[in-house]
């Protein structure tokens, strides 16, 4: 008899501390399915980094909270997306912000909100106007928004990646679904048969410790997805690159098989289009880009950059 009263009493608390939990109280809150009581201490919640927090919203459960240790916020997901649980934001609910971060176009009164670092930051420079007679493709803008565009050439064969590097910008009040888009081109300058190959490249990386550390997320080489080399396209073309920042980071190139030198990119075989999607929202965050071509009449240009919370 007293084995069976063991079990049953057993059973009963058992059921009870699923259906209700009380941490340093006998009597926890009829409402609550926890109820922690202290007067010196607190309750400390999974702390993530950014990125954990982003590989997270695959399959976060509406509800769940983290504490987002490189932003220091509390985050909570709605089913949807991430909010911020500590933003002060309007009456009606204070979700996080969307719109435009910055743009960059390169124009004569745009703010300058970047540097020139890297192998060779001196061979970075305005470009206006269009390609001549003598030049591949010609007769082609050399900017793609306003009049000026952010060109790029190096004649080192054995140089590495010069960097557009953004100034640090707290976005910590905006979505964490923040993209990075710019537009680029390659030109063949003074020639009629260079251009880039798969050695030349343009990449979109971004840190979100304030530069400390770099994820490059998207890489775009020159030449095509088979053997051609010197490639060179206008800012007309429509092909695009994207990924994801949750993703690891891939390389892009042009859907064109042409083989031989010398090839002028259309339509959708010249990517013209770099974006990377789902950039959290950091406080500390940062981006920049990289380009690497080793001719003196290779030249890399991008323009409209853009950093906007969706």
């Amino acid at each position: 008899m007293k084995k069976q009263l063991s079990i049953l009493t057993f059973t009963l608390m058992y059921a009870t501390f699923f259906a209700q939990v009380g941490i340093n109280t006998s009597n926890p809150h009829i409402s609550s399915a926890l109820d922690v009581q202290s007067d010196n201490k607190g309750l400390i919640v999974p702390r993530l980094t950014s990125t954990a927090v982003t590989s997270l919203s695959g399959s976060a459960s509406e509800g769940l909270i983290v504490f987002d240790k490189d932003q220091k916020k509390f985050l909570g997901w709605d089913g949807t997306k991430w909010q911020n649980l500590g933003f002060e934001g309007s009456a009606g609910g204070g979700s996080l912000l969307t719109g435009t971060i910055f743009t960059q176009s390169f124009e004569t009164g745009d703010s300058v909100n970047y540097t020139t670092t890297g192998f060779a930051p001196s061979s970075f420079n305005f470009t206006s106007g269009s390609t001549v007679t003598g030049d591949a493709p010609a007769s082609s803008s050399l900017f793609s928004d306003g009049t000026r565009g952010f060109g790029y050439s190096n004649n080192t064969s054995s140089g590495t990646n010069s960097y557009i590097e953004f100034n640090t910008i707290d976005a910590s009040t905006y979505t964490s679904n923040i993209t990075l888009s710019l537009d680029v081109a390659a030109f063949s300058i003074g020639s009629t048969g260079n251009g880039v190959e798969n050695s030349d490249i343009v990449t979109i990386e971004v840190s979100t410790d304030g530069g400390a550390n770099y994820n490059t997320k998207l890489t775009l080489t020159g030449g095509n997805s088979s053997t051609g080399s010197n490639t060179r396209w206008a800012f007309s073309g429509s092909g695009a690159g994207t990924n994801t920042y949750s993703a690891s980071g891939i390389t892009v190139a042009s859907s064109s098989t042409a083989t031989g030198s010398g090839i002028t990119l259309t339509g959708a075989q010249a990517i013209t289009k770099l974006s990377v999607t789902g950039i959290p929202n950091s406080s500390q965050l940062k981006v920049r880009i990289g380009v690497r071509n080793n001719a003196a009449t290779e030249l890399w240009v991008v323009d409209n950059v853009k950093l906007q919370a969706l």
